[in-house]
């Protein structure tokens, strides 16, 4: 069974399922994080994710997701929390993924409540990484990550680094491949319109979210033999 890492998803449903219909069956998919935000359907990925039961990292978006309703759930009132936390609703699609929760509609909702809890938990659960060992044909153990982790690799069980490596994974932009980490990564979180496969590192964001011409696309990485599979997200005028 062949390994499949999928890009940043980012709450576009429709495209992930068109996506995986054209993966073979069964794959072993593995998601390199930011599943929610900006897309319209943030909640119902999710689900989707979850009760499949596939493999994910957590991303800076679900992070984020987690510590908003770790302050509203927590007795922080809404409106302070909003205020605290507008960078991530206003400029990073985070009201997006409170609407497609039916959360704007009434913040008290206990169905709705309920369901974040159980996806905030979920989400919190994440792994900053995974391992899936010596199975790309370089060679090298393959690793999946949100972010580049190529240069703090070797800091990953150093608990006075702690905090660097969970920056790193889950927001830094370093896009070198640091060939002393010993592992080939593959990770996301920064979209490019060109598909590139490094000696020992390779980006699968596609900016599915985004709709121009060298984005919106949706990148599932073969690990085993390097090809990839591409489902384009852009809305067609």
């Amino acid at each position: 069974m062949k390994h499949y890492v999928i890009g940043d998803v980012h709450g576009m449903l429709p495209q992930l399922l068109a996506l995986l219909s054209k993966l073979p069956d069964p794959a072993k998919i593995i998601f390199c994080g930011d599943l929610i935000d900006r897309g319209p359907y943030s909640a119902q990925v999710v689900e989707y994710v979850r009760r499949q039961g596939h493999s994910c990292v957590r991303g800076n978006h679900e992070e984020a997701f987690v510590a908003f309703f770790r302050d509203y759930l927590g007795g922080m009132d809404l409106e302070s929390a909003v205020h605290k936390w507008a960078p991530w609703l206003i400029l990073n699609g985070g009201s997006e993924t409170l609407r497609s929760y039916g959360f704007w509609e009434d913040p008290e909702d206990a169905a709705v409540l309920e369901r974040i809890r159980r996806d905030m938990e979920w989400m919190a659960s994440l792994p900053l990484y995974i391992e899936l060992g010596p199975i790309h044909p370089g060679g090298l153990p393959a690793v999946v990550s949100h972010s580049n982790i190529t240069g703090v690799w070797h800091l990953r069980h150093n608990p006075e680094y702690a905090d660097l490596f969970a920056e790193t994974a889950l927001r830094a932009r370093d896009m070198e491949c640091h060939p002393q980490s010993g592992i080939f990564n593959i990770f996301g979180h920064t979209p490019l319109p060109i598909r590139r496969i490094e000696p020992n590192c390779v980006d699968v964001d596609g900016g599915c979210c985004y709709q121009k011409e060298e984005l919106g696309r949706l990148v599932a990485y073969c690990v085993e033999d390097e090809s990839f599979t591409i489902q384009n997200c852009r809305s067609e005028s």
